[in-house]
C-alpha cells in the first residue's frame, strides 16, 4: 500500500501538467502529495517510524486499502476545483472598488508596523539565544517578549492584532499591484514588508511554521500571476526574494539543528519524518480514533471561540489526545485533521462541502477575468490543500478573520460604488 499514493499523485500531476500544458496551481498542489508520498516510502524502507510524530511503528504499521483510497480520493476532491485555474487564460485581474483594495492594503500594513513594535525590542536576543529553549518555553505556556509587551496596549490594538494572521492576504495583494495596477514602488514594498508579518511573528517562538507557510502560499502566487510578471518586474522581484528566502532558510536551518541536532538521526532525518509522516498518520488515526469523541472547534473556531470559550490550544489538544489514546498533534494532512474531529463520515461531508463552495466560487474553467475579491477568495481556499499536506491549517479563531475579511472583499467588490473614480 505504501507505493500507492506515490503512483497515484505522481499519476495526477503529469495528467494536469499535460492539460494545462505547463505548470499550474493545481499541478503545484497534486506535486506537494507527489513529494510527501515519496518521504513517506523512504520513512518505511529505512525503518524511521515511531517518532518524529509519527504514531505507527515498525511492528504494527497498518497501511490498508480503504484509508488509503479515501486519503487519495478525498485530497483529490480538495484539489479538483482548482484544475478550473487556467493561469495562460488569465488576462486581467480587476476591482469595482480601487479605494477598497488600497484601504485593505493599508490596514494590512499597518498591523506589520504594529507587529513590528511588538517585536523588535526582543527578536535579535532571541535569534542570539538558545532557540531551543524558547521553543521549550512556548510549549510550556511561558509568555514570549512581544506577548508580555502586546497586554500593555489599549483593548482595540490588542484586538486589531487578532488581524496579525491576515497580513497573508498581503501576497496576493503584491503581486497584483505588481501586474495589474501602478502605485508607487515603496508602498508595494510595504505590502511585501506587510505579507512577512507572520514569519516575523514567528521568531518569538522559535517557529519553523509560518516560514514553510509563507513560502508554500508565496510560490502559490507565483505560480498565479508569473504570466504577467514583465522581464522588469521578474528582475525586480528577484532583487527582493532572493535575499528574504536566504535569510529564512538560514532560519529554518539554525531553528532546525537547535531542536533537532540531539535526537537520533539528527534535523535532517526530523525534517523527512515531519514532511512524510501524512498519510502514514491519516491511516493511524483512520484505524485507532475513538469516533465517541466528535467535536468541532477546529472547523468552526470562531463560534468555539466566543459561544463555547474553546480554543484549539496545547491544553485543549493535551485533553483531546486523552480522549483519543494517542498523541493527536501530528501531521495527517487537513482530511485526517477532519476524521478526527468529525469521524470518517464528518469529513466526507465536510469534504464535499469544501469542493462544492469552491467550485461555486470559481464557476468555470478557462476564465479570462477574474476579480480581485475572487481572487483573495482563491487564495484563502487554496491555504487548505496547500499547506493542508501537514495539517488544517484554518484551525485557529485568528484565522476565521482573515476568512471574513476576504469574504466581505469578495461580496463588495462585486458592487461598484460612486466614489470609485479610479479606473483599473
Amino acid at each position: 500500500m505504501i507505493l500507492v499514493p506515490f503512483i497515484y499523485f505522481s499519476l495526477l500531476t503529469f495528467y494536469w501538467w499535460k492539460k494545462h500544458k505547463g505548470f499550474d496551481v493545481c499541478v503545484y498542489m497534486s506535486g506537494l502529495y507527489t513529494l510527501t508520498s515519496f518521504l513517506a516510502i523512504i520513512i518505511v524502507a529505512n525503518d524511521l517510524l515511531a517518532d518524529g510524530g509519527i504514531l505507527f511503528d515498525n511492528y504494527d504499521i497498518e497501511l490498508n486499502v480503504i484509508p488509503t483510497i479515501f486519503y487519495c480520493l478525498f485530497l483529490t476532491l480538495g484539489m479538483l476545483p482548482f484544475s478550473m485555474i487556467y493561469k495562460k487564460d488569465i488576462k486581467t485581474i480587476s476591482t469595482n472598488n480601487p479605494l477598497l483594495i488600497d484601504a485593505l492594503s493599508c490596514f494590512l500594513i499597518f498591523i506589520a508596523l504594529l507587529n513590528l513594535y511588538l517585536v523588535a525590542d526582543s527578536t535579535l536576543e532571541i535569534l542570539s539565544g538558545d532557540l531551543s529553549t524558547v521553543r521549550s518555553d512556548h510549549y510550556e505556556g511561558i509568555e514570549s517578549p512581544a506577548q508580555v509587551k502586546a497586554e500593555s496596549m489599549p483593548f482595540i490594538l490588542r484586538f486589531l492584532y487578532y488581524f496579525n494572521i491576515s497580513t497573508l492576504l498581503s501576497i496576493p495583494l503584491f503581486f497584483y499591484y505588481m501586474c495589474f495596477r501602478k502605485r508607487p514602488w515603496w508602498f508595494v514594498l510595504l505590502l511585501l514588508f506587510s505579507s512577512l508579518s507572520m514569519p516575523i511573528a514567528g521568531i518569538q517562538s522559535a517557529d519553523r511554521t509560518e516560514v514553510v507557510m509563507y513560502g508554500m502560499m508565496f510560490i502559490t502566487c507565483l505560480i498565479l500571476f508569473h504570466p504577467h510578471l514583465s522581464k522588469k518586474l521578474k528582475k525586480i522581484l528577484r532583487a527582493t526574494s532572493i535575499p528574504i528566502a536566504l535569510a529564512a532558510l538560514t532560519y529554518f536551518v539554525v531553528v532546525s539543528d537547535a531542536r533537532f541536532s540531539k535526537r537520533e538521526g539528527g534535523a535532517t532525518t526530523s525534517a523527512l519524518q515531519y514532511a512524510g509522516q501524512g498519510y502514514l498518520n491519516f491511516c493511524f488515526f483512520w484505524e485507532k480514533a475513538n469516533t465517541d469523541y466528535i467535536t468541532a472547534e477546529r472547523e468552526f473556531p470562531l463560534i468555539a471561540h466566543y459561544a463555547f470559550k474553546i480554543d484549539n490550544d496545547d491544553y485543549r489538544r493535551s485533553i483531546r489526545s486523552g480522549q483519543q489514546g494517542f498523541f493527536m498533534s501530528v501531521f495527517a494532512t487537513y482530511i485526517g485533521d477532519i476524521l478526527l474531529d468529525l469521524t470518517p463520515i464528518g469529513m466526507v461531508l465536510w469534504a464535499i462541502a469544501y469542493f462544492l463552495i469552491t467550485i461555486i466560487l470559481l464557476r468555470w474553467p478557462h476564465r479570462e477575468e477574474y476579480n480581485i475579491g475572487e481572487l483573495l477568495m482563491v487564495f484563502v481556499l487554496s491555504i487548505i490543500p496547500v499547506f493542508g499536506i501537514f495539517y488544517y491549517r484554518l484551525m485557529s479563531f485568528t484565522y476565521t478573520f482573515m476568512v471574513i475579511l476576504a469574504a466581505l472583499v469578495y461580496i463588495v467588490d462585486k458592487y461598484k460604488f460612486i466614489y470609485s473614480r479610479e479606473s483599473t
